[in-house]
């Protein structure tokens, strides 16, 4: 796939089938799952690669002066498309800003910025009101686009306009809703080498067997979220399989309280949830054996941040079924379990496990757009979630934290875990800071707040004549390579 005999001019058109509508084409108000819908349109700060370290793009260099402040340096020859400068004190505008969009998706991400300083035209000083270790990766996300300053101080709306600085502008006039996104080149981009292909079309297809047959008939070029089970099919096609395992699927509870939902407000009973959980078996019927049920906490064999000790707990229904009882649930509850298209597989296996202990998730279908919203609305007592797990401060931070966008009935039950996550985020030796952050993943299974249900590759399928001039990488979170550096052969 990898080819360094890219067009001297960007020509073609690079298909790409992708599962999800975005919301707005407005950064802060995108889920990162929305998200790559935007990335043509956007700068992010950062980039990340294949070992999630970040790397230059709109910032060139950075530091760390101490726990609470970074120093950015920025690139002094990015115009954004509506004619705009980039500079420190964009940076300012838009990370102050982006604190104070209401229901924004990603807040955690933007909570701990107190402010930022202009030192110069391009050296930008962020300030922190805590310490932040994974800013520069969460700048690497749809939370680094760079909005153009116009568009700021004119309080553009950017449910349906794009304001950004990338490789491709956005064609409002071909838009579908749920339909379709086209992009066309832009001649005056900095980074003319990443620009290999003329237009850009998304397809939304949310069904998954969809998505795959556009793939294998030609009629796309790229396909993401493929189901992993689907994997093994692909062999001998010709077409390029692209994955990796950053994702853990998740169960998590966000009713801890009772209030929607009586039951959750028992420990025990949340705990005979856990129990119910078969790991492996959730990897067999999901995944197809895909995925990886051994691990049992949050992050990734692949990272620091991987404790083994946690791979231990099993599932046990009989003590699941006595602790129902004792909490009053001999003849168990109901719940409803909201689910997508996208999804649909994942929330059955959670409902057949529940029900074996005689707990009933009536699956609620809804639109893939509306889901994370319903959460953050405290509409969903409980619900299938997929965090990252190759940075676990991102996944404490918005899956789990009760800072976190996913704590909708404003809860303080994790106080004292909050309390040592922050006292963690200012250590300096690694191993210190792990102890503690092994801990908090033991603590949230066991408080009954996030249970793993797999390792969960992200794949996406490529069509033989897709090439690149780098290896590809899936940035934080996205579900696809970006189209930076993609083109097509024909």
């Amino acid at each position: 796939m990898v080819d360094d005999t890219a067009p001297a001019s960007p020509q073609g058109t690079l298909r790409i089938a992708h599962w999800l509508e975005a919301l707005a084409m407005d950064p802060a108000r995108a889920t990162t799952h929305q998200a790559y819908l935007l990335m043509p349109a956007y700068d992010t700060l950062l980039d990340i690669d294949s070992q999630f370290q970040p790397k230059p793009r709109l910032a060139t260099a950075w530091e760390q002066t101490d726990p609470q402040t970074y120093r950015l340096t920025l690139r002094d020859d990015v115009t954004f498309q509506d004619g705009s400068k980039f500079d420190a004190e964009n940076v300012k505008l838009n990370l102050e800003r982006d604190k104070t969009v209401a229901g924004a998706p990603n807040a955690n991400m933007f909570e701990p910025i107190e402010s930022v300083t202009v030192e110069s035209p391009t050296v930008a000083v962020v300030h922190t009101n805590r310490p932040y270790p994974n800013f520069l990766y969460n700048m690497s996300t749809i939370a680094g686009a760079m909005v153009s300053s116009e568009a700021i101080r004119n309080n553009a709306d950017l449910t349906r306009e794009t304001a950004g600085s990338g490789g491709w502008i956005w064609d409002k006039a071909a838009h579908q809703e749920g339909s379709k996104h086209v992009y066309h080149a832009n001649p005056n981009y900095w980074n003319k080498d990443a620009v290999r292909v003329e237009n850009i079309e998304f397809q939304i297809i949310t069904d998954d067997a969809a998505r795959l047959n556009a793939i294998q008939s030609g009629q796309i070029d790229l396909a993401t979220n493929i189901p992993p089970d689907q994997v093994p099919s692909l062999a001998g096609t010709g077409l390029n399989v692209l994955s990796d395992y950053t994702i853990t699927s998740a169960l998590e509870i966000f009713d801890r309280g009772g209030a929607k939902v009586p039951a959750f407000g028992d420990p025990n009973v949340r705990k005979a949830v856990g129990l119910l959980i078969d790991r492996t078996g959730y990897n067999q019927s999901v995944y197809g054996g895909q995925g990886d049920g051994t691990v049992g906490g949050f992050a990734s064999p692949a990272t620091h941040w991987y404790d083994p000790a946690l791979d231990a707990r099993t599932s046990n229904v009989d003590e699941a079924k006595k602790l129902l009882a004792d909490a009053g649930y001999a003849n168990g509850f109901g719940f409803d379990l909201p689910s997508t298209a996208a999804i649909r597989t994942r929330t059955a296996a959670i409902a057949q496990m529940l029900a074996v202990g005689g707990i009933t998730a009536n699956i609620v279908d809804m639109q893939s757009t509306e889901y994370t919203a319903a959460i953050r609305r405290g509409d969903v007592a409980a619900g299938y979630v997929s965090p990252t797990s190759v940075d676990i401060d991102q996944w404490w931070g918005r899956t789990v934290s009760n800072n976190g966008p996913f704590n909708p009935f404003k809860l303080n039950d994790l106080a004292d875990l909050e309390a040592e996550y922050t006292r963690s985020a200012s250590m300096t030796n690694p191993q210190d800071r792990k102890a503690i952050l092994d801990n908090l993943q033991q603590a949230t299974i066991d408080r009954g707040v996030l249970f793993p249900l797999s390792q969960q590759p992200r794949v996406s399928i490529a069509s033989a004549n897709l090439r690149s001039t780098e290896v590809p990488v899936f940035a934080p979170e996205d579900w696809g390579p970006r189209p930076q550096n993609l083109w097509v052969q024909k």
